[in-house]
């Protein structure tokens, strides 16, 4: 009788160790939804302040920069969004957000920093909005691949400018949607 109250012992134990994963992985995917759909209601929030900065219009001029620098901002502590960016897209968002109103001698990626180091007046103007439209295009694609609602990015293809940035901000160019980019779509910044 010892040896069968043993194994029942030990199937209890198994069953109850079977259970408690079920169990704890059930809460932690319950979890990850609820976080998800957070993060979906936060992102559709970036989404929409971001339209002043769409590739479609003309570029953001200094005061359209510093404004929309302050509603990212306030974004950013509003609702909790920010904690619910992904580190790829809080590293992309911060820098670009920091590149509306830095200086260009403060911009990243270095490469961004050296080609505009050669302009001034309106055309510095022109390409330091022209910058953040983009930056902020490739922050749009990847809050889109946290999603994993994967496409190509918009606009024209990425560059080593592109390149730099991603890699600055700690974003792996060889996982969707970016490895894709690269292979199908090569971009001279000159043309």
């Amino acid at each position: 009788m010892t040896s069968a109250a043993a194994w029942v012992s030990i199937a209890v134990t198994l069953l109850l160790g079977i259970a408690g994963f079920v169990a704890a992985r059930s809460i932690n995917a319950d979890r990850e939804l609820r976080i998800a759909e957070r993060r979906l209601t936060a992102y559709e929030r970036l989404w929409a302040l971001m339209r002043s900065a769409s590739p479609l219009d003309g570029p953001l001029d200094e005061k359209g920069r510093r404004q929309l620098e302050k509603k990212l901002a306030d974004w950013y502590y509003s609702n909790g969004d920010g904690m619910l960016l992904a580190d790829g897209s809080r590293a992309m968002y911060l820098s670009a957000k920091d590149n509306l109103i830095s200086s260009s001698d403060s911009l990243v990626p270095v490469e961004s920093r050296e080609r505009l180091r050669a302009l001034t007046g309106i055309d510095l103007e022109r390409e330091r909005g022209l910058l953040a439209q983009r930056q902020l295009s490739l922050l749009r694609t990847q809050l889109k691949a946290d999603l994993r609602v994967f496409g190509q990015p918009h606009g024209p293809r990425l560059g080593d400018e592109d390149r730099a940035f991603l890699v600055h901000c700690g974003v792996d160019i060889d996982h969707k949607p970016w490895k894709t980019s690269r292979k199908k779509r090569t971009f001279d910044n000159t043309a």
